[in-house]
């Protein structure tokens, strides 16, 4: 048996796009061994995804091969058949998709879609499909497995009953349910915060000793890239600029690419840059006043079985203008439920919600939808946020048409400059969602929250599918249109780094309660509970092994 399981040898790949073939993937030549652990970085739009996605035969509809190969385990399977296909993808060779919830079906339960996997890959290897009881316990031995509680339970739930990090597990168990030599991750701690992304990140380094697996695992998050990956593959616009032991890569760097993204991770020891900044100036700051307020703010969900679920208890808090007001806490903690309560997405169960001096919690229809114009959202999802079938134009110029505050001709040119803000060529007005990248979606679904000029912007995790250089990019971009336009920025994020580096005031929560609140810097120096400390040792421990450079 050769040592090589999976072998890509000047593979190159074209896109058929409206201006011409797009060269997305340039003489691609990588080895992953039996037993290895390959991480695979870069940008977004750099070929990643497409890459991984050739290796399981799911490419774009629109792509052409234009040379090379892709061998996995001695057999070519560049242009395998759907016949061939349907006894190595899911079987042989496996995926961790990105987004759990896109990818999940919210009308089944996550027992039966394991459940279904395991039965389609049956029928996939010509045998017997056997019998639901039997699938029940394979599905509750894979779902004990990835380490989720009461899998005898939890086979009746459904994905919006779960965190995001038992979701993430949910789809490690079903990539898992064909038994498959090689596994690939695409992005598999997206959005997940430091502490469920150390148990993820732990659970698949068992894995691969546990069941000899190859993974191949692709990530924006050096930290995360450092901490699993035993070499490391770097690419740039299509290209494989750099490869070699991931100590080596982030090390000593060789291409100016590598050094580029590795400059770009933001440290959590840093001193922000803000706090120099005010030193530097020394004009006394303002008297602030409050722009949003919650008070007493709770919302308890009704459970099937008639119970009840509190996912944010009795929080009250003050969001001055012009600040940035950080939210940080584990998965489940009732950050984004708080967020959407604050926009009226989600209405409380009890409490208010000022803004500028008015009480929004009562009112409705066409004076809410007035509101809403001075308060716009982020969402976690770029690919959920956007709908399928609008191109890209239409979704920056929703807002501007909900709002009838444009004729046609003046959305385009809003549309164009918009699209100029965030970094994106103008005519990607005429694509689909589809057809761009995790953060290329990003930027368009910030661009439409900035399209009527809000005075609060909610951003739920809005960095988190981005990779380290466009995070950077919109980070930088976030603070100089708060500057420009006075904006009041409400940040949700599990980057504990991010936080400190841009919030000027942070709450800290943890299963729908504030333990922690106060200024941002005062909180990472001195916290006061322990919660707070494990949080910030977590982003520790991950900002230093994605800062093991010289």
């Amino acid at each position: 048996m050769s040592d090589t399981l999976l072998d890509i040898d000047g593979y190159s790949l074209d896109i058929a796009t409206f201006d011409g073939p797009l060269h997305v993937l340039k003489d691609i030549n990588l080895t992953v061994r039996r037993g290895d652990t390959l991480g695979i970085v870069g940008e977004s739009g750099s070929g990643k995804t497409v890459l991984v996605r050739s290796v399981m035969g799911i490419g774009p509809k629109n792509s052409d091969v234009k040379a090379g190969t892709i061998t996995f385990d001695g057999q070519d399977i560049t242009r395998l058949s759907d016949k061939g296909w349907a006894k190595i993808r899911g079987v042989r060779i496996s995926m961790i998709f990105q987004d759990p919830m896109t990818y999940l079906n919210p009308l089944f339960s996550i027992g039966r879609q394991i459940s279904d996997v395991i039965a389609a890959h049956e029928r996939a290897a010509g045998e017997g499909v056997s019998p639901k009881s039997a699938r029940r316990h394979r599905t509750e031995e894979l779902l004990d497995q990835v380490g989720l509680p009461n899998p005898a339970d939890l086979f009746d739930q459904y994905p919006h009953q779960l965190s995001g990090g038992m979701r993430q597990r949910v789809l490690i168990a079903m990539a898992l349910a064909g038994k498959p030599d090689l596994l690939i991750a695409d992005e598999p701690t997206t959005a997940l915060d430091v502490t469920v992304q150390a148990q993820v990140l732990d659970l698949i380094k068992s894995l691969v000793k546990k069941l000899n697996l190859t993974v191949v695992m692709i990530s924006h998050d050096i930290g995360a890239i450092a901490t699993i990956a035993s070499r490391c593959a770097v690419m740039y616009k299509g290209e494989i600029v750099e490869q070699g032991e991931t100590n080596d890569i982030l090390g000593n760097p060789q291409h100016d690419y590598t050094r580029q993204l590795l400059a770009a991770v933001p440290d959590i020891e840093a001193k922000p840059a803000r706090l120099m900044a005010a030193e530097a100036a020394s004009e006394a700051p303002s008297k602030p006043t409050k722009l949003l307020e919650g008070m007493n703010l709770r919302k308890v969900y009704k459970t099937r079985a008639g119970g009840e679920f509190t996912a944010v208890n009795d929080i009250s808090l003050a969001v001055n203008t012009g600040e940035i007001f950080g939210v940080v806490g584990e998965s489940g903690s009732g950050k984004s439920t708080l967020a959407r309560m604050l926009l009226r997405l989600v209405d409380p169960t009890a409490g208010d919600i000022i803004f500028e001096g008015q009480n929004i919690s009562g009112i409705a229809g066409e004076p809410l939808r007035k509101i809403r114009q001075h308060m716009q959202f982020v969402f976690q999802n770029p690919h959920s946020a956007l709908n399928g079938r609008h191109t890209i134009g239409d979704a920056i110029g929703e807002p501007l048409r909900i709002q009838r505050t444009m004729n046609r001709r003046d959305i385009n040119a809003r549309t164009e400059a918009l699209l100029d803000i965030v970094q994106l060529p103008r005519n990607f007005k005429y694509r689909y969602p589809h057809e761009l990248s995790g953060g290329q979606k990003q930027r368009v679904c910030i661009a439409r929250a900035i399209a009527l000029n809000p005075r609060l912007l909610i951003l739920d995790e809005p960095t988190s599918a981005l990779d380290i250089s466009v995070q950077a990019q919109v980070l930088d971009f976030l603070q100089e249109v708060r500057k420009e336009l006075n904006l009041t920025y409400v940040f949700i994020s599990h980057d504990l780094a991010v936080i400190r580096q841009i919030c000027d005031r942070t709450i800290v929560m943890k299963r729908g309660d504030i333990v922690e609140q106060g200024d941002t810097e005062q909180i990472f120096l001195h916290p006061a509970e322990d919660y707070t400390k494990a949080l910030i040792e977590s982003g520790r421990v991950t900002s230093r092994a994605a800062n093991m450079r010289a």
